[in-house]
């Protein structure tokens, strides 16, 4: 059994190996991959890669290696050959017409006969640019009793996108790949990649970024409230009277810092428009120089009288 074992092997061998050194005409399975071309004004949009049938002429053992090892992606530079636009606003190609592109990639033991199907389709769009606003993603975690003062410098702050018109108009603002900073507690520079959708190109790859830290305190202070608008014929009475303001003020600022520049106001045009009862309590704009403010409580209860 083992003697026969080993010529039925050996006769497997050489049978096949007489079998692949015969030429074998199919199909095989390949893609067409479109390359860019550099027309002035157009770009290759849609349609970039495309499957096809190659009809085929090759040894067997030529056959099995291209089955096995060999890429079945055949480049084709729109530039090279002719292409129809239709009325569709999409464009064809001829695959006649890139026989000899795909035979020469395809080696000389292969004798190509067809490509299949006989058209290829693809899209091609006007190329546009304008120049639009860089949003960054700065995820920053400042230290106990820091925080950013003023906005983000960005240089430059904004960059000229490329490509497809249909997609350059749809562009309203390009963004940063996120940047992480943990207990920050000093003034933050840095550099950030920019993200292009795809199909478009950037005038700039990267943007630098500026954040003034400064180490801030808080203030509390209680004011009065003060209703405006309220005809003389009515008695208006808010409860509570007065509300507390809490200030956010950089340590180097605290010395500038006015009671007489915060005021606390209710308007009775609103409590008229109230369903509950209650009205909002603004506060006067701050001074540039404070960096936040909040106002608590937010709202106030109001009783109306009128007047004997």
């Amino acid at each position: 059994m083992l003697v026969f074992g080993v010529f039925l092997l050996t006769s497997t061998i050489l049978w096949t190996l007489n079998k692949l050194s015969h030429s074998y005409g199919t199909e095989i399975s390949a893609k067409i991959l479109l390359v860019e071309t550099r027309r002035a004004g157009a770009m290759l949009t849609d349609g970039k890669v495309s499957p096809v049938r190659l009809r085929v002429q090759a040894r067997g053992h030529d056959l099995m290696r291209y089955l096995l090892f060999t890429s079945k992606t055949f480049n084709v530079n729109l530039a090279l050959v002719r292409y129809f636009e239709l009325a569709s606003g999409k464009s064809a190609l001829l695959t006649g017409q890139i026989r000899s592109i795909v035979a020469q990639q395809l080696g000389p033991n292969f004798d190509l006969q067809a490509i299949l199907p006989d058209s290829i389709y693809f899209q091609m769009s006007p190329v546009a640019n304008k120049k639009v606003p860089v949003t960054p993603s700065l995820r920053i975690a400042y230290a106990p009793q820091y925080m950013q003062q003023g906005a983000v410098v960005l240089d430059p702050d904004s960059v000229v996108v490329n490509g497809p018109q249909e997609l350059v108009d749809a562009i309203t603002e390009i963004g940063t790949k996120p940047v992480k900073k943990e207990n920050v507690m000093a003034n933050l520079s840095g550099r950030a990649m920019l993200e292009a959708p795809p199909q478009i190109f950037l005038s700039h790859d990267r943007v630098s970024y500026h954040i003034d830290v400064q180490r801030v305190t808080q203030i509390t202070q209680e004011l009065p409230i003060h209703l405006i608008g309220a005809p003389d014929s009515l008695y208006v009475e808010l409860m509570p009277a007065s509300a507390k303001i809490f200030i956010s003020i950089a340590m180097e600022e605290y010395h500038r810092l006015k009671q007489e520049e915060f005021y606390l106001t209710a308007y009775y045009s609103e409590l008229r428009q109230s369903i509950s009862g209650q009205v909002r309590v603004t506060l006067s704009k701050p001074p540039a120089y404070v960096l936040s403010t909040s106002v608590i409580p937010e709202f106030v209860n109001a009783i109306v009288k009128q007047r004997p």
